[in-house]
């Protein structure tokens, strides 16, 4: 990162030499201007020459400086007697900006060659369009050529129009257009790096290791000689041998008894990923392509690949195998490789240092703390906890080398390891794109001034929720893997899956944002360029591996929709009489239900919209708890709106804004008056404010009722909340009858809804089946929880689990050591397979409740520590929170198993 500031500054300093040394020669270009067209008026009024009035009619071009002090061309339309010279296009080239030219192979263009320009570049006129373009993609015409060219001209050195490298502009440059004299002087010769394709008659084409005679030697061309054939070829190709001796025998010797110059041992690499870039000077490749590396220095490499070269990241590449049908000297064979996480520097002579990022070939594993690997050449020791496998094979393959039952496997067993393997490998990958989009994107984009917060909170909405919700399932699923055992197998995945999953309410919200942000997006980047290219430039980072931000923003959308199908390829490879078999269902039933209700939020564009336009009008200041609007509710799925309007309190004529949602009714009244008219809600302009007049009202505590005498014309109403009842007054009959029916219903829904889940709950629990035994636990209390409340306390309760067995404790309000005394117990299935988890939670009535910390202990476990002394009290500590441990008492009891006579 540091080295790619560098070269940004150096960068920057060259364009300001350059644009300095611009304006000095602007100064003198308008001199000479000034001074031809004075010459010109005297040989008008002379007469002149009117034979070259075609010509002396072409605009000219003077020069100006813009504010931003680059050289602009103005264009005049004053007679000239400055003579163009035509050019022929040799390769395509696409303008970037409106100051380039785009022009197509062999096209005729007009350059006036007195015009002041930086060194490389070229000002033209083609088909009525002026501008700059690489003065190595075109070559300038004889007159005997001017008027007359073919595309098969002998002297083309163009590439065909078809052929995938288009050369950058710093390459070699027009081909010599003469051929060398043949003489008898001693001749060098040269080894070829690799294949080039001659493109013309007059270019010479060879294979990777053929031996050339060159006969003549250019700037960056050579004219050569190989099996009888001669022609051009580009020097940057080819490396020129180094003789001891001044006998002019030809060369006869193998290329391995070639002795290479310095300069010319390159070396091939493999590209490991795709990289793409903006910037013009990269060098773009797809995975797997063979990269020459011809300069190695800090992070970035310049390499070749057929006719493009440039710069590009060394950690997107490897070294190249050496071909094993003719093996070198014998080396340490790697194990894998490793992608570094962090920066390392060595505190010993066996160590070696590297940097985040960088790619390390692990040479031996032996000692699980501390590796020996390769890097940059390098061969040293680093901790393993700085670095992370790589996706490159298999990922069931890359799992099952590190585990000590390999060989005790069946093939569904490993792939089922294989997948849980990929589950956690993903969701790291997918943590680091969210964490990256927050620095590369996020940080400059607040940081510039160009959006207001409004704009920014539109774009990213929740996207520090998203990063908790994965960090959340990323834990646990570590956790899991560390309780397993060094180098063990994971049984068990789906009772995390299905917690974590009833927590990702976050991406509702988000999900259905989408479509307003990348209309924003595309808003601000059609309306201003400025916009445009400051996105484009923070987008070149390296570690965006070339997506923009809106390759971002989908990363949300696509890793909710592939969670079904993680889920369902381990659950596939997991038997049926496997204990986590029930839990990898209930996970994927929860997965794809979690997906309904985000395609849910998508489509309902316009409930999402006015549950964030109430999110920033509404002042829930009276309410503990922060409510987000646009989310889950606790047990109903997502949030709607379900009716809103003005109401009126009967005593005190107090004018009240309601808000009737699926699980509560709230109750505003208005702080600041609209500037566009008193009754427009969910308008995008308005400024009006609402505050909380009572505490929501939920709707399975209410009871609904109409007036004593309902044919009375009056349009009041009644609701009862517990120990409170709200007589309220609408504006017309009708408007009091929608009120009433729409409350109503939403109740009995959520009463309904209520029920069936503790149904569903209690036969969970009161499936006995075959069970081998039963455990009964106590949880005893809780102490030193992490705070979630603006007073520093928290509501909290236990839930415990065993598969689809499940029990709830109550909450203890406003107490971070609550002692609970809770009494349940839970059947065996199965002793080595069984888990019992315990997760400490915060009482939320508006939203999933808040995660305080999770422990687990095997009935394995238990059984080995109790060892028929009784009970056991044992106090566990609290897993992915960074404080909290909660006592327990747990017994477990066998049932007799030998059979009776």
């Amino acid at each position: 990162m540091l080295a790619q500031e560098r070269e940004a500054k150096l960068r920057e300093e060259q364009q300001r030499q350059a644009q300095a040394r611009l304006q000095e020669a602007q100064e003198q270009a308008r001199e000479k201007e000034e001074k031809r067209r004075a010459e010109e008026r005297e040989r008008e009024e002379k007469g002149g020459e009117r034979n070259e009035l075609a010509l002396n009619t072409q605009p000219s071009m003077t020069y100006n400086i813009t504010e931003n002090k680059s050289l602009q061309p103005v264009v005049t339309t004053e007679a000239t007697c400055a003579a163009l010279t035509t050019y022929r296009a040799l390769y395509p080239f696409t303008a970037r900006n409106s100051d380039e030219l785009t022009l197509e192979a062999d096209c005729l263009i007009e350059v006036d060659e007195s015009t002041v320009r930086e060194t490389g570049w070229l000002y033209g006129s083609y088909r009525g369009n002026n501008g700059w373009f690489p003065e190595s993609y075109a070559e300038r015409c004889s007159k005997g050529t001017q008027t007359e060219w073919t595309a098969t001209n002998s002297q083309s050195t163009a590439p065909s129009t078809n052929y995938p490298g288009i050369p950058r502009v710093d390459i070699e440059g027009p081909t010599p257009t003469h051929t060398p004299v043949s003489s008898n002087t001693q001749h060098s010769q040269a080894v070829a790096l690799c294949e080039w394709s001659a493109k013309t008659d007059s270019h010479l084409g060879f294979s990777k290791d053929d031996i050339i005679t060159v006969l003549e030697k250019q700037e960056n061309w050579c004219y050569g000689e190989l099996n009888e054939s001669r022609g051009w070829f580009p020097c940057s190709y080819v490396s020129m041998v180094i003789t001891n001796n001044t006998q002019t025998e030809p060369l006869y010797s193998t290329v391995d008894e070639i002795e290479l110059s310095d300069s010319g041992r390159f070396e091939e690499y493999v590209a490991l990923y795709t990289y793409e870039s903006p910037e013009s000077g990269d060098l773009t490749f797809c995975a797997d392509d063979v990269v020459l590396v011809t300069e190695r220095e800090g992070e970035w490499w310049r390499g070749c690949i057929g006719d493009q070269s440039g710069l590009f990241p060394s950690n997107y590449v490897k070294p190249k195998e050496p071909d094993t049908a003719n093996p070198g000297v014998p080396g340490k064979k790697p194990v894998c490789q490793v992608i570094a996480m962090y920066d390392y520097k060595a505190a010993n002579k066996d160590e070696m240092s590297f940097q985040k990022g960088q790619l390390i070939t692990v040479l031996n594993k032996d000692n699980p703390d501390w590796w020996k690997g390769e890097v940059a050449g390098v061969i040293g020791l680093f901790p393993t906890n700085y670095v992370k496998m790589t996706t490159e094979c298999d990922p069931s393959q890359q799992w099952c080398a590190d585990l000590l039952s390999l060989d005790t496997m069946g093939s569904e067993e490993r792939k089922r390891q294989g997948y849980i393997h990929e589950l956690i490998q993903t969701e790291e990958s997918y943590l680091e794109d969210l964490e990256l989009a927050l620095e590369v994107f996020y940080k400059p984009m607040a940081e510039s001034g160009r959006l207001t917060e409004a704009e920014m909170s539109m774009i990213f909405v929740n996207w520090r929720e998203l990063i908790m919700c994965s960090t959340k399932l990323l834990k646990a699923l570590r956790v899991r893997k560390k309780m397993a055992g060094e180098r063990m197998p994971v049984q068990v995945v789906g009772d995390i899956l299905s917690s974590e999953l009833s927590h990702m309410q976050a991406y509702i919200r988000f999900c259905s944002c989408q479509l307003n942000a990348a209309a924003l997006l595309q808003q601000k980047t059609d309306k201003s360029a400025d916009f445009k290219l400051f996105l484009k430039k923070i987008a070149s980072n390296y570690r965006c591996k070339g997506m923009p931000l809106s390759s971002f923003l989908l990363k949300p959308m696509q890793r909710i929709t592939r969670y079904p199908l993680l889920i369902k390829n381990i659950l596939e490879n997991t038997p049926s009489t496997h204990a986590d078999h029930a839990n990898l269902q209930a996970a994927l039933e929860q997965a794809e239900e979690l997906c309904s209700q985000v395609n849910e939020g998508v489509r309902e564009k316009e409930n999402s919209d006015r549950l964030e336009w109430i999110q920033n009008h509404v002042l829930c200041d009276g309410v503990i708890e922060h409510l987000v609007f646009n989310s889950l509710t606790n047990c109903l799925g997502p949030r709607k709106l379900l009716h809103s309007g003005k109401l009126h309190k009967t005593k005190s004529s107090k004018e009240l804004w309601a808000f009737l949602f699926n699980d509560f009714l709230l109750l505003t009244y208005t702080s600041k008056q609209f500037s566009s008219g008193p009754d427009k809600l969910f308008n995008p302009n308005s400024n009006a404010q609402y505050k909380m007049y009572k505490t929501p009202v939920f709707l399975n505590e209410v009871l609904v009722k109409m007036p004593s005498d309902p044919s009375s014309d009056d349009p009041v109403f009644h609701i009862s909340h517990i120990d409170r009842v709200y007589t309220l007054k609408a504006d017309s009959i009708y408007e009091r009858t929608t009120w009433v029916q729409k409350i109503k219903a939403a109740s009995d829904n959520f009463i309904e809804t209520e029920k069936l889940k503790r149904e569903k709950a209690y036969q969970a629990r009161s499936q006995k089946n075959s069970g081998i035994g039963r455990l009964l636990v106590t949880v005893l209390e809780a102490t030193e929880l992490k705070p979630c409340k603006p007073n520093g306390k928290s509501n909290p309760y236990c839930e415990l689990t065993m598969g689809a067995q499940c029990y709830t404790s109550r909450h203890q309000p406003d107490t971070l050591n609550p002692k609970w005394n809770f009494n349940c117990h839970f059947f065996i299935k199965d002793l080595y397979q069984d888990v019992l988890c315990l997760t400490i939670f915060e009482r939320d009535q508006f939203s999933p409740d808040d995660f305080l910390g999770r422990t687990e202990v095997p009935v394995a476990t238990i059984k080995k520590d109790q060892d028929g002394k009784g009970p056991l009290v044992r106090r566990l500590l609290l897993h992915e929170v960074p404080t909290g441990e909660v006592k327990v008492r747990l017994d477990l009891q066998l049932y007799d198993q030998t059979p009776h006579p």
